[in-house]
């Protein structure tokens, strides 16, 4: 993949050609199947995972990075799981999953625990594991525009960690991080 030009760097320049990116990936859907089994696999060895009491997560589109090994595995593991809940007012809050059987179509289609599940307040034992378009070496990423997880993520105390395909993390560059 050719390297992004730092000097156009912008943040509508970066997205569209993660998307472009993205959408070549999601047209050989055996490799994306196997990438997205691997990071799962990575996340799920990861300390961060282990030490975790709480895993916040996404539901993922077909564009996303699949995180179904994790719902499953955090379950299993016996630990709190909770999914997004976008509310009206632009914002989202994590609600608890009691079972996959049970999720329902949110605001955007996307599968959430029904309405009447319990919020889940994050502590410094939760991981929260959240989409990304491209992030750079440190973290910092570019999302897919909705500003939810921003919003959401501002304050937030535990362990995070963007879910990134390995062709789509760049150097860390001031013009970069100036723009997210």
């Amino acid at each position: 993949m050719a390297a992004v030009n730092p000097a156009s760097s912008e943040k509508g320049y970066l997205r569209d050609y993660y998307r472009e990116q993205r959408q070549k990936l999601c047209e050989d859907v055996e490799r994306k199947k196997a990438l997205d089994i691997e990071i799962q696999t990575r996340l799920l060895m990861s300390r961060e995972y282990r030490a975790a009491d709480t895993v916040l997560l996404y539901m993922a589109r077909p564009f996303e990075i699949a995180t179904s090994l994790i719902l499953h595995a955090a379950l299993s593991n016996h630990k709190t799981v909770g999914l997004p809940v976008c509310l009206d007012d632009g914002k989202m809050i994590f609600c608890k999953v009691e079972s996959v059987a049970k999720l329902v179509p949110g605001k955007f289609g996307i599968l959430e625990p029904p309405s009447q599940s319990e919020e889940i307040i994050p502590d410094e034992k939760t991981l929260c594991v959240y989409p990304a378009l491209c992030c750079d070496m440190r973290g910092v990423r570019l999302g897919f525009g909705g500003g939810y997880y921003d919003r959401c993520l501002s304050g937030f105390e535990g362990v995070k960690a963007a879910l990134c395909y390995a062709d789509s993390v760049i150097p860390t560059t001031d013009s970069f991080t100036r723009y997210m």
